[in-house]
Protein backbone atom coordinates (compact mmCIF):
# COMPACT_ATOMS: atom_id res chain seq x y z
CA UNK A 1 0.00 0.00 0.00
CA UNK A 2 1.10 3.61 -0.97
CA UNK A 3 2.00 5.77 1.71
CA UNK A 4 -1.18 8.15 0.22
CA UNK A 5 -3.36 5.34 0.50
CA UNK A 6 -2.14 4.21 3.82
CA UNK A 7 -3.21 7.84 4.54
CA UNK A 8 -6.78 7.85 2.97
CA UNK A 9 -7.41 4.27 4.86
CA UNK A 10 -6.73 5.93 8.16
CA UNK A 11 -8.70 8.81 7.42
CA UNK A 12 -11.46 7.57 6.31
CA UNK A 13 -11.52 4.74 9.32
CA UNK A 14 -14.84 5.02 11.73
CA UNK A 15 -13.97 6.30 15.18
CA UNK A 16 -16.31 5.02 18.07
CA UNK A 17 -17.27 7.00 20.39
CA UNK A 18 -16.04 5.81 23.53
CA UNK A 19 -12.46 6.14 21.46
CA UNK A 20 -12.66 9.76 20.52
CA UNK A 21 -10.98 12.11 22.19
CA UNK A 22 -12.90 14.73 24.24
CA UNK A 23 -12.54 18.04 24.82
CA UNK A 24 -12.92 19.00 28.58
CA UNK A 25 -13.98 22.41 29.40
CA UNK A 26 -11.89 23.45 32.85
CA UNK A 27 -14.40 24.53 35.07
CA UNK A 28 -14.68 27.54 36.64
CA UNK A 29 -12.62 28.33 40.18
CA UNK A 30 -13.36 31.03 42.34
CA UNK A 31 -10.90 33.62 43.08
CA UNK A 32 -9.07 33.19 46.34
CA UNK A 33 -7.24 36.18 47.90
CA UNK A 34 -3.27 36.91 49.35
CA UNK A 35 -3.10 39.01 52.35
CA UNK A 36 0.62 39.62 52.68
CA UNK A 37 0.67 40.58 56.56
CA UNK A 38 4.19 42.57 57.08
CA UNK A 39 4.61 42.14 60.58
CA UNK A 40 7.07 42.22 63.39
CA UNK A 41 7.46 40.31 66.61
CA UNK A 42 8.52 44.27 68.43
CA UNK A 43 5.38 45.08 66.70
CA UNK A 44 2.77 45.86 69.49
CA UNK A 45 -0.30 46.61 67.22
CA UNK A 46 0.62 43.59 65.31
CA UNK A 47 -1.85 40.87 67.11
CA UNK A 48 -4.39 42.82 66.16
CA UNK A 49 -3.48 42.25 62.52
CA UNK A 50 -3.25 38.67 63.11
CA UNK A 51 -6.87 38.73 64.96
CA UNK A 52 -8.46 40.32 61.92
CA UNK A 53 -6.66 37.65 59.87
CA UNK A 54 -8.55 35.00 62.06
CA UNK A 55 -11.95 36.80 61.88
CA UNK A 56 -11.51 36.96 57.50
CA UNK A 57 -10.61 33.02 57.92
CA UNK A 58 -13.19 32.09 59.57
CA UNK A 59 -15.72 34.52 57.81
CA UNK A 60 -14.41 33.38 53.71
CA UNK A 61 -12.51 30.03 54.92
CA UNK A 62 -8.63 29.11 54.52
CA UNK A 63 -8.83 28.40 50.94
CA UNK A 64 -10.54 31.59 49.74
CA UNK A 65 -8.21 33.70 52.31
CA UNK A 66 -4.22 32.93 52.37
CA UNK A 67 -2.57 35.02 54.84
CA UNK A 68 1.45 35.07 54.80
CA UNK A 69 2.91 36.77 57.97
CA UNK A 70 6.19 38.67 56.33
CA UNK A 71 8.33 39.30 59.79
CA UNK A 72 10.50 42.09 58.37
CA UNK A 73 11.14 46.15 58.36
CA UNK A 74 11.68 48.33 61.70
CA UNK A 75 9.60 46.18 63.96
CA UNK A 76 11.44 43.28 63.10
CA UNK A 77 14.48 44.08 64.77
CA UNK A 78 16.10 45.76 68.04
CA UNK A 79 19.29 47.28 68.08
CA UNK A 80 20.27 46.25 64.31
CA UNK A 81 19.92 42.75 65.75
CA UNK A 82 17.13 40.64 64.14
CA UNK A 83 14.18 38.59 65.56
CA UNK A 84 14.08 34.57 64.98
CA UNK A 85 11.43 35.14 62.59
CA UNK A 86 12.82 37.72 60.07
CA UNK A 87 14.26 36.67 56.69
CA UNK A 88 16.37 39.10 54.72
CA UNK A 89 13.85 38.12 51.32
CA UNK A 90 10.96 39.33 53.48
CA UNK A 91 12.72 42.65 54.50
CA UNK A 92 13.49 43.08 50.26
CA UNK A 93 9.58 42.57 49.45
CA UNK A 94 9.17 45.14 52.08
CA UNK A 95 11.31 47.48 50.74
CA UNK A 96 10.51 47.00 47.60
CA UNK A 97 6.62 48.22 48.26
CA UNK A 98 7.93 51.29 50.14
CA UNK A 99 6.52 50.19 53.22
CA UNK A 100 6.72 52.14 56.31
CA UNK A 101 4.18 51.67 59.41
CA UNK A 102 3.45 48.70 60.47
CA UNK A 103 1.22 46.65 60.86
CA UNK A 104 0.57 46.94 57.03
CA UNK A 105 -0.30 44.88 54.41
CA UNK A 106 -0.88 43.87 50.78
CA UNK A 107 -4.05 42.08 49.35
CA UNK A 108 -3.75 40.43 46.14
CA UNK A 109 -0.34 43.43 45.46
CA UNK A 110 -3.86 46.20 44.43
CA UNK A 111 -3.26 49.24 43.24
CA UNK A 112 0.45 49.32 42.49
CA UNK A 113 0.60 47.40 45.26
CA UNK A 114 -1.22 49.43 47.69
CA UNK A 115 -0.77 49.19 51.59
CA UNK A 116 -3.61 48.80 53.08
CA UNK A 117 -4.20 49.16 57.17
CA UNK A 118 -5.76 45.84 58.86
CA UNK A 119 -8.91 47.53 59.18
CA UNK A 120 -9.15 47.79 55.11
CA UNK A 121 -8.38 44.33 54.80
CA UNK A 122 -12.03 42.99 55.05
CA UNK A 123 -13.01 45.44 52.59
CA UNK A 124 -10.01 43.98 49.77
CA UNK A 125 -11.00 40.45 50.38
CA UNK A 126 -14.99 41.13 49.84
CA UNK A 127 -13.84 43.11 46.48
CA UNK A 128 -11.35 40.41 45.35
CA UNK A 129 -13.40 37.15 45.60
CA UNK A 130 -16.10 38.81 43.30
CA UNK A 131 -14.18 38.12 40.48
CA UNK A 132 -13.35 34.62 38.34
CA UNK A 133 -9.77 33.29 38.67
CA UNK A 134 -8.55 33.17 35.78
CA UNK A 135 -6.02 29.86 36.24
CA UNK A 136 -6.04 27.61 38.82
CA UNK A 137 -3.05 25.70 40.32
CA UNK A 138 -2.83 21.70 41.20
CA UNK A 139 0.04 21.56 43.85
CA UNK A 140 2.26 18.36 44.61
CA UNK A 141 4.11 18.78 47.93
CA UNK A 142 6.31 15.86 49.08
CA UNK A 143 8.69 15.83 52.26
CA UNK A 144 11.34 13.12 52.93
CA UNK A 145 12.46 12.87 56.33
CA UNK A 146 15.72 11.68 55.38
CA UNK A 147 16.77 14.19 53.28
CA UNK A 148 14.85 16.88 54.41
CA UNK A 149 13.85 17.44 51.07
CA UNK A 150 10.65 19.17 49.65
CA UNK A 151 9.25 18.07 46.47
CA UNK A 152 7.45 20.53 44.75
CA UNK A 153 5.27 20.50 41.52
CA UNK A 154 2.92 23.39 40.35
CA UNK A 155 0.74 22.64 37.55
CA UNK A 156 -0.66 26.35 36.05
CA UNK A 157 -4.26 25.32 34.68
CA UNK A 158 -5.24 28.44 32.26
CA UNK A 159 -9.05 29.00 32.54
CA UNK A 160 -9.69 32.62 31.08
CA UNK A 161 -10.81 32.92 26.85
CA UNK A 162 -7.63 34.74 26.79
CA UNK A 163 -3.42 34.11 27.65
CA UNK A 164 -2.71 34.89 31.28
CA UNK A 165 0.95 35.56 31.57
CA UNK A 166 2.72 36.44 34.56
CA UNK A 167 4.84 35.41 37.37
CA UNK A 168 4.50 32.23 39.05
CA UNK A 169 5.61 32.69 42.94
CA UNK A 170 5.97 29.72 45.68
CA UNK A 171 6.69 30.30 48.88
CA UNK A 172 6.96 28.03 52.07
CA UNK A 173 5.34 28.70 55.14
CA UNK A 174 5.22 27.83 58.16
CA UNK A 175 2.72 27.31 61.23
CA UNK A 176 2.56 27.51 65.17
CA UNK A 177 5.59 28.32 66.10
CA UNK A 178 6.21 29.37 69.40
CA UNK A 179 8.00 32.64 69.72
CA UNK A 180 7.62 35.87 71.57
CA UNK A 181 5.46 38.48 70.73
CA UNK A 182 5.25 42.23 71.97
CA UNK A 183 1.31 42.93 72.28
CA UNK A 184 -0.71 45.60 72.28
CA UNK A 185 -1.06 46.21 76.33
CA UNK A 186 2.98 46.40 76.22
CA UNK A 187 3.76 43.65 77.62
CA UNK A 188 6.04 40.49 76.52
CA UNK A 189 4.56 37.04 75.87
CA UNK A 190 7.62 34.80 75.49
CA UNK A 191 5.44 31.79 74.10
CA UNK A 192 2.78 33.29 71.53
CA UNK A 193 1.69 31.21 68.71
CA UNK A 194 2.68 32.42 65.13
CA UNK A 195 1.22 31.37 62.27
CA UNK A 196 1.76 31.67 58.39
CA UNK A 197 5.37 32.92 58.54
CA UNK A 198 6.75 33.44 55.54
CA UNK A 199 9.88 31.00 55.75
CA UNK A 200 11.56 31.31 52.19
CA UNK A 201 10.78 31.46 48.90
CA UNK A 202 11.36 27.99 46.60
CA UNK A 203 12.14 29.79 43.27
CA UNK A 204 13.26 32.98 42.92
CA UNK A 205 12.38 35.42 45.29
CA UNK A 206 10.33 37.83 42.39
CA UNK A 207 9.26 34.49 40.21
CA UNK A 208 9.22 32.67 37.65
CA UNK A 209 8.10 33.62 33.85
CA UNK A 210 4.28 31.37 33.07
CA UNK A 211 2.18 31.87 30.24
CA UNK A 212 -1.40 29.81 29.59
CA UNK A 213 -3.96 29.52 27.34
CA UNK A 214 -7.24 28.83 27.68
CA UNK A 215 -7.45 25.35 28.98
CA UNK A 216 -3.25 24.71 28.70
CA UNK A 217 -1.04 23.28 31.68
CA UNK A 218 2.19 24.85 32.62
CA UNK A 219 3.97 22.56 34.77
CA UNK A 220 7.00 23.64 36.99
CA UNK A 221 9.02 21.49 38.69
CA UNK A 222 11.26 22.84 42.58
CA UNK A 223 13.17 21.44 45.64
CA UNK A 224 13.43 23.27 49.12
CA UNK A 225 15.69 21.32 51.56
CA UNK A 226 14.40 22.43 54.97
CA UNK A 227 16.41 24.42 58.09
CA UNK A 228 16.79 22.21 60.73
CA UNK A 229 14.86 24.88 63.04
CA UNK A 230 11.76 24.34 60.72
CA UNK A 231 8.65 21.39 61.38
CA UNK A 232 8.03 20.09 58.48
CA UNK A 233 4.29 18.59 59.80
CA UNK A 234 3.68 22.74 60.27
CA UNK A 235 4.66 23.23 56.73
CA UNK A 236 2.56 24.24 53.74
CA UNK A 237 3.17 26.25 50.06
CA UNK A 238 1.80 28.73 49.08
CA UNK A 239 1.82 29.33 45.40
CA UNK A 240 0.85 32.35 42.69
CA UNK A 241 0.21 34.04 39.54
CA UNK A 242 1.21 38.00 39.60
CA UNK A 243 1.25 40.97 37.09
CA UNK A 244 1.96 44.61 37.27
CA UNK A 245 -2.17 44.80 37.79
CA UNK A 246 -1.66 42.18 41.03
CA UNK A 247 -2.13 38.58 42.13
CA UNK A 248 -4.39 36.74 39.86
CA UNK A 249 -4.91 33.22 42.14
CA UNK A 250 -3.26 32.22 45.03
CA UNK A 251 -3.53 28.58 46.55
CA UNK A 252 -2.13 26.63 49.91
CA UNK A 253 -0.84 23.45 49.88
CA UNK A 254 0.23 21.42 53.21
CA UNK A 255 3.04 19.92 52.84
CA UNK A 256 3.02 16.22 52.54
CA UNK A 257 5.21 14.17 55.07
CA UNK A 258 6.37 10.20 54.78
CA UNK A 259 5.92 9.63 58.34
Amino acid sequence: MTLAALVMAVACDEVSTDERLTYVEPPEVGRAVLIEDYTGQYCVNCPRATEEIERLVEQYGDSVVVAVAIHSGPFSKQKGEPSPLYTEVGDMYFNKWGLSAQPVGLVDRLYGPMAFSYTDWGAGVNYEIAFKAPVSFMTTADYDNDTRRASIEVQTIGLDSATVAGKLQVWLVEDSIDSFQLMPDGSRQEHYNHMHVFRASVNDPWGDDVSVAHGQVAVKTYGLTLDPAWVPEHCSIVTFLYDAEGVKQVAKKKLKTNN
